[in-house]
């Protein structure tokens, strides 16, 4: 059967919402906050069974103890915080300067960006590695936009069957990947998971209307002049939220400044479009807004009543044994 100790460190643990290396330095602070304690108290007299439950006791609920650790850890130093919104600001200059049709600028991106989240990987996926995550997987998205505009852009049916099944066959692999790096999100933290889809926002909500989709996506080196402030705008919107989501220290501001991204980004696409955006492309948008950031915090729910019910049948099994 598991100590008195071992059990409150092992849910303090569940329920850190940190990095694996923060979260052995805190636990191992805690473990020897415990030993201390215990150790005082036996010293005072009492036996080392009594002396473990008032030590417990003494640290409180392990729900409010895992909250404030949560809230003094999440805080990152502002070196990480800029490296966390580098990504946006990277992607509002390339607009900004006219540079997103340079194919050149675009490769060095994209390549810099896939090493810089295969560090992050490697070195205990700190906070910010997630925004950068979130934009190595933006190709798979932007390749398979261009798959069905192309696949509806051909009249004949005989040409474009490939088309169609080279969809059939992309997009369950692209959904297969986002499940699984979203589920890596969750081991970590909701927030994280609704962190990374960020770009997922600009990108796809500019496909969604009919202003991109005319003035883009037509011929003409003129056709995507009047958009290119606007989607500097947007990228350099979430470098914003980026930032103020790594200065926050409390988790329901951050959540927060999540959702006013979602909103921010509504505004800046309704404003390019002179208000013009469509019913149907707002209903849409603020449906991806909502399943962006509100779905990755129902799943970590689900998950959560799931862990908390098989450990509370493992205890229930430990008591009749």
């Amino acid at each position: 059967m598991l100590t008195e100790s071992g059990r409150f460190l092992g849910e303090v643990r569940s329920r850190l919402k940190l990095g694996s290396s923060s979260k052995r330095e805190i636990i191992s602070e805690l473990y020897t906050h415990f030993e201390d304690e215990v150790t005082e108290l036996e010293e005072a007299g009492y036996s080392q069974e009594e002396a473990t439950r008032i030590a417990a006791e003494s640290f409180g609920s392990v729900g409010p103890v895992a909250n404030e650790l949560n809230d003094v850890h999440s805080r990152s130093r502002w070196g990480q915080t800029i490296i966390a919104a580098l990504p946006h600001l990277v992607f509002a200059l390339l607009f900004s300067l006219r540079q997103w049709s340079n194919t050149s600028w675009l490769v060095v991106i994209l390549l810099c960006t896939i090493g810089v989240a295969v560090y992050g990987w490697q070195h205990n996926k700190p906070t910010w590695f997630f925004t950068w995550l979130g934009y190595a997987l933006m190709p798979l998205v932007v390749v398979g936009f261009y798959l069905m505009e192309h696949a509806l852009s051909l009249n004949d049916a005989k040409s474009t069957w490939w088309v169609w099944l080279l969809l059939a066959a992309y997009f369950p692999f692209i959904v297969w990947v986002f499940i699984h790096i979203l589920a890596l999100a969750l081991r970590r933290d909701w927030l994280l998971g609704s962190l990374m889809w960020l770009p997922v926002l600009p990108i796809i909500g500019w496909f969604m209307t009919t202003h991109w989709k005319e003035d883009f996506l037509g011929e003409g080196e003129n056709a995507v002049q009047s958009l290119e402030p606007w989607i500097a705008l947007s990228f350099l919107t979430l470098a914003g939220i980026v930032v103020l989501f790594n200065r926050l220290k409390q988790r329901c501001l951050k959540a927060g400044a999540l959702l006013v991204s979602g909103l921010a980004i509504l505004i800046v696409i309704g404003c390019s479009s002179g208000g013009n955006i469509g019913s149907v492309n707002l209903v849409l948008l603020t449906s991806l807004v909502l399943l962006l950031f509100l779905g990755p915090a129902l799943l970590d729910h689900r998950i959560a009543d799931r862990e908390e019910k098989f450990m509370d049948c493992l205890s229930g099994e430990g008591l009749h044994r």
